[in-house]
């Protein structure tokens, strides 16, 4: 059996799964026209924008990942650079000359593993940043425990943490990682298979193809 352990909903019939985070997000208030980039790492950071209903902007947008990508455009947003990376420190210096001369807000997890925005500042750039939401672990009974055998596939750091709280580890279980940062996280228990796209689509893909 896979498991998809994420709070973002995906329909697939052969896939189950469980949600042991939910998304809370902080109040801030800011004139996006007043900066000349955007940086956003998840769909959340755009989604921040909706529930604080910041007014949109004609600003440059540096975004991880196609999800994140798409939500920016759904926003309202007309100049996105999606990059050609998707992992954290690589996504970093991928924009890094892109942001040069620039005034630059990231808005991100109160809680991160890539620490972007200490890079960005090491490296010159004028950079505001907002926690506009956070990851809080949800309880789950035991009796939520997958099966011996199973594959799981893990979504972000936060997920690996929650699982393991909340449900502990099998040997026997296969993991994929959506990112390099969650296969991180996974290392302690298991040397997961880290998807090439971080999409949760390619990564059940992924994971069909271990069965």
């Amino acid at each position: 059996m896979i498991y998809l352990i994420s709070n973002t909903p995906f329909d697939d019939e052969s896939v189950e799964q469980i949600s042991l985070c939910d998304i809370k997000f902080n109040k801030f208030n800011i004139d996006l026209s007043e900066f000349d980039a955007l940086i956003v790492t998840s769909k959340n950071g755009i989604n921040s924008l909706k529930f604080n209903s910041i007014t949109l902007a004609d600003i440059l947008v540096f975004a991880i990942g196609k999800a994140t990508a798409l939500s920016c455009k759904e926003f309202g947003f007309t100049q996105i650079y999606e990059a050609q990376n998707s992992h954290g420190s690589e996504f970093g210096a991928e924009i890094l000359e892109k942001l040069y001369g620039k005034k630059v807000l990231f808005i991100k997890a109160k809680e991160t593993i890539s620490n972007l925005d200490i890079y960005f500042n090491q490296n010159g750039i004028d950079i505001s940043v907002i926690d506009g939401y956070e990851n809080l672990i949800l309880k789950k009974d035991i009796s939520s425990k997958p099966k011996s055998n199973s594959i799981l596939l893990f979504t972000s750091p936060i997920n690996v943490r929650a699982f393991i709280q909340n449900l502990g580890w099998d040997d026997s279980y296969k993991a994929v990682a959506i990112g390099k940062a969650t296969a991180q996280a996974l290392k302690p228990y298991t040397d997961p298979i880290i998807s090439k796209s971080q999409t949760i689509k390619d990564c059940v893909e992924l994971a069909k193809s271990l069965k």
